[in-house]
């Protein structure tokens, strides 16, 4: 599935590479889908005008997708993933992105494809949102 990522008003600005792709999977121990590898290698830390999505009968949208970077800094996929980065987080939760409340966007590794979650650090609940970044994708309106 190609995904048309400037309809959700993200511009093509990466310097993400498959080598750079390469090392933050093994930095972190998984393999990312294809559709959100196709995401970083359009836009690193992508900040999508159209993103609003339902979950648990709530109501969100992206602020911000984290910049994928093997380097660990703050507002990168690996500090966010790094071990105790962030409080409450659940085992194989990768965080990529956070929301306009300041909860977690996350992959859970924890099945056998990759599902999408919201998590909320203070509480250490999580609620799922898609069975695939894909899907998560195919959520997000105006």
């Amino acid at each position: 599935m190609t995904i048309d990522w400037e309809s959700f008003g993200i511009e093509k600005k990466s310097s993400v590479d498959s080598r750079i792709v390469s090392a933050v999977q093994k930095k972190l121990n998984v393999i990312f889908p294809d559709s959100y590898v196709d995401l970083v290698m359009h836009s690193d830390s992508a900040c999508p005008e159209i993103s609003t999505f339902e979950y648990q009968k709530e109501e969100t949208c992206i602020s911000e997708f984290f910049e994928f970077t093997d380097e660990v800094r703050q507002f990168t996929i690996s500090w966010y993933a790094r071990p105790h980065g962030v409080f409450n987080l659940p085992e194989r939760f990768v965080p990529i992105a956070r929301d306009a409340g300041d909860y977690l966007i996350c992959l859970n590794f924890n099945k056998s494809s990759p599902t999408v979650e919201v998590f909320d650090p203070a509480s250490g609940q999580s609620f799922f949102v898609a069975n695939s970044f894909s899907e998560f994708v195919s959520l997000w309106h105006e």
